[in-house]
């Protein structure tokens, strides 16, 4: 079976302060122009601290499977995109 990888790019405003996943990525919330929410996912090692709730990025990597919202919470499905590349400003950050 052969798997292919959707790679996006994608701007919008982080919603979410960068939080530490239990395999060393950094994981936030940027909704783009459309309201689409994605959940960017990136090594801990490649994030500045920059990144905070608010800001405005560009992302690109693969995009990933979808999150679902949970209803209950009035909480969105977001995408996963597991970036190799966030730019703030005139930063960049790359995998």
């Amino acid at each position: 079976m052969t798997q292919t990888l959707n790679l996006i790019r994608i701007g919008g405003t982080v919603t979410t302060a960068p939080a530490l996943t239990h395999d060393n990525l950094v994981e936030f919330v940027v909704v783009d122009d459309s309201s689409r929410e994605f959940l960017v996912r990136l090594p801990l090692a490649d994030l500045g601290s920059e990144v905070a709730p608010g800001a405005h990025v560009q992302a690109t990597g693969a995009e990933g499977w979808v999150v679902p919202g949970r209803t209950w919470r009035d909480e969105p499905s977001r995408t996963i995109l597991q970036a190799h590349e966030v730019q703030l400003g005139h930063l960049a950050f790359a995998a």
